[in-house]
C-alpha cells in the first residue's frame, strides 16, 4: 500500500511540473532574427546587430529564446544558425547570458561573411522550425534584407500551408534597390508577393517596419 501511494505522489509531482513548464511557455517569447548576407546588403551586418542589441535582446526576459540566422544561398541549413539562446530564469544568469550572446554578434557584425544568391525562403523556413520547437506563446521573426529573393538552380522552396501559423513577421531596414527607386511598383510588387505568400501559410502578421525604434512597440503589440 505504502508502495501505491508513493508511485501516485511521484505521478502527481511529475504532473504539476509538466502542467507549471506549459503554462511558462504560454508566457515566452521566441525570436527568430534574418540578416541577408548576400550582394549589398552583406554591408548592413554591423548595423543590424546594432538594432538587435538594442531593440530586441533588451526586451527579452528569462525564459524568452532568441535564433540568429544568416541568409546565404542555400539557407535550410543548420549551419546558417549564427548564435542562439534561452534565457535562464536566474537574473544574473541571464544577464550574462546577454553579454556573451552580445559579443558573439559583434564577431559576426565585423565579419566578411557575403553570398552570391539570397534564398529567403529557406531562412524562414529554418526559422518556422525553430521557433515551433519552443512551443513559446509569443513567436516573432525579423528579416533584415532587401526581401529580393535570388535562388540558385536546382533549390526549391515552397511553404506548407501552415508553416508560419501563429507566428508573426515583420521585415526591418528594407533597402530599396536601384529598379526599385526607378519604378516604386517594383518594390511594392514585390512586397505584396511576400504577403501574399506569409499570410496563405498562417502567419498572425505580416508587416514591414521601417523605423528601428518601433521594435519594442511592435514586440508589445504582438504579445
Amino acid at each position: 500500500m505504502r508502495k501505491i501511494i508513493k508511485y501516485f505522489l511521484v505521478a502527481v509531482s511529475v504532473s504539476s511540473m509538466i502542467a507549471a513548464c506549459t503554462d511558462s511557455k504560454e508566457y515566452e517569447t521566441s525570436y527568430c532574427t534574418l540578416v541577408d548576407i548576400s550582394g549589398t546588403y552583406s554591408a548592413e551586418k554591423k548595423g543590424v546587430v546594432n538594432i538587435v542589441k538594442a531593440g530586441i535582446l533588451p526586451r527579452m526576459i528569462p525564459g524568452d529564446s532568441l535564433f540568429f540566422v544568416k541568409i546565404d544561398s542555400n539557407s535550410y541549413s543548420d549551419e546558417n544558425l549564427v548564435t542562439k539562446l534561452t534565457l535562464d530564469y536566474r537574473p544574473t544568469q541571464a544577464n550574462n547570458q546577454k553579454m556573451i550572446l552580445a559579443k558573439k554578434l559583434d564577431r559576426f557584425g565585423s565579419g566578411k561573411a557575403k553570398s552570391r544568391m539570397t534564398d529567403i525562403s529557406g531562412a524562414m523556413m529554418l526559422c518556422s522550425d525553430y521557433l515551433k520547437a519552443t512551443q513559446s506563446g509569443t513567436q516573432v521573426i525579423f528579416i533584415f534584407s532587401d526581401m529580393k529573393e535570388e535562388l540558385p538552380a536546382g533549390v526549391v522552396r515552397k511553404f506548407a500551408d501552415d508553416e508560419f501559423a501563429g507566428i508573426d513577421i515583420a521585415a526591418m531596414n528594407v533597402i530599396k534597390l536601384k529598379k526599385d527607386s526607378a519604378n516604386p511598383e517594383v518594390y511594392r510588387k514585390r512586397m505584396r508577393k511576400w504577403d501574399q505568400r506569409f499570410i496563405s501559410s498562417g502567419a498572425n502578421s505580416w508587416t514591414t517596419l521601417l523605423d528601428a525604434t518601433k521594435i519594442e512597440e511592435f514586440i508589445y503589440g504582438v504579445k
